[in-house]
């Protein structure tokens, strides 16, 4: 698969992936509000090698994605899109490196390009996905594209000396439509008139 954004491409984890893959998911900035710990390489290679499996199997359920670059394909991060029954994913493990360029522009660009993934190529009616309650950043992303906070999931992992809740977020295919419809000739033109004034 593959998938072209304004600022990354979403494509699949490749073993040429390893170097930098092994440096994102080691990196304990980076992996701060996953409920996993950081990586050893060795742990990194075998993501990896797992990830090649899910995608080499007839009756795939999981897919293992990269976010890269546009310009020179280098990984900037990750995400897991888990199918549940026919109609729903769980999005997670969501990971950028802390050193891409143009973080943010690039988390909103891969988050819509998994929404599109999850909808468009797989045709699901819906996916959720959950960050902890104290990542703002996510939060304010998930909330910015449109998602609905659905729910709290108490003391969910162990990480710092402390328990942490995570919020959970949902999102509807037919909601999914509305964003990506043009405005209407009314809507337009009911905008024009709010900046404007009559005439």
């Amino acid at each position: 698969m593959y998938r072209r954004g304004r600022f990354v491409v979403l494509r699949e984890l490749v073993p040429a992936d390893l170097d930098r893959a092994a440096e994102m998911w080691g990196d304990s900035e980076a992996t701060h509000f996953l409920t996993a710990d950081p990586m050893t390489r060795q742990e990194a290679e075998e993501a990896l090698r797992h990830a090649a499996l899910s995608a080499a199997s007839s009756r795939r359920r999981t897919y293992h994605l990269a976010i890269a670059q546009h310009d020179d394909d280098t990984l900037v991060g990750s995400v897991v899109v888990r199918r549940e029954g026919k109609s729903s994913a769980y999005v997670h493990s969501f990971v950028l490196h802390p050193r891409a360029r143009n973080l943010s522009l690039a988390g909103a660009d891969a988050a819509q390009l998994t929404a599109a993934f999850c909808f468009e190529e797989l045709a699901l009616h819906r996916f959720w996905c959950m960050c902890r309650e104290d990542n703002a950043n996510a939060r304010r992303l998930y909330l910015g594209l449109g998602m609905q906070e659905q729910g709290l999931f108490r003391e969910v992992d162990f990480k710092q000396g402390r328990w942490h809740n995570h919020l959970v977020f949902d999102w509807l295919a037919p909601q999914w439509e509305e964003r990506r419809r043009p405005p209407s000739p009314r809507r337009e033109k009911t905008g024009e008139l709010l900046r404007n004034g009559p005439r």
